[in-house]
């Protein structure tokens, strides 16, 4: 698992994981909050040879998929909600939003990267926010969606 953390002055207020469903084990991983599926939302860049390896994090692999069509939308609408989910948490608990795709290493980690970018700068940098990968390091799975 990889870890991203976007630091503010204030506590951790969101925690968003990318995972890939079809890895044994993934629905245990969620657990309350928010659930995006982009399976059928969006392309998949292990689709084309030249980006199959790397991962959402890889530049190359993050600009395909905030370069699909609908992708900026669906992030801008997620982190509007998970922004309004954080507000009504109870203090001390944390919003949690869960990013899924097939093998949990290319759009879920792209879009899951773009939303606690989106969400960390409309909170001004106060609060923190985590991303967890869980499933990035896992090989390729052979079929495609």
């Amino acid at each position: 698992m990889q870890i991203t953390h976007l630091d503010g002055p204030g506590p951790v207020a969101a925690v968003i994981r990318s995972i890939g469903v079809l890895h044994d084990g993934a629905h245990q991983l969620v657990t309350d909050g928010l659930y995006l599926d982009l399976r059928h939302a969006l392309r998949n860049p292990a689709d084309d040879p030249a980006l199959c390896d790397r991962t959402g994090l890889d530049p190359e692999v993050y600009d395909h998929v905030l370069h699909t069509p609908g992708a900026r939308e669906l992030i801008a609408r997620t982190s509007v909600q998970l922004r309004a989910l954080a507000d009504e948490v109870p203090v001390g608990r944390l919003a949690r939003l869960t990013v899924a795709c097939q093998g949990g290493r290319h759009r879920s980690v792209a879009v899951a990267e773009a939303i606690a970018r989106e969400v960390w700068a409309a909170w001004d940098g106060e609060d923190g926010v985590d991303v967890e990968h869980h499933h990035i390091d896992r090989p390729l799975l052979p079929a495609s969606n």
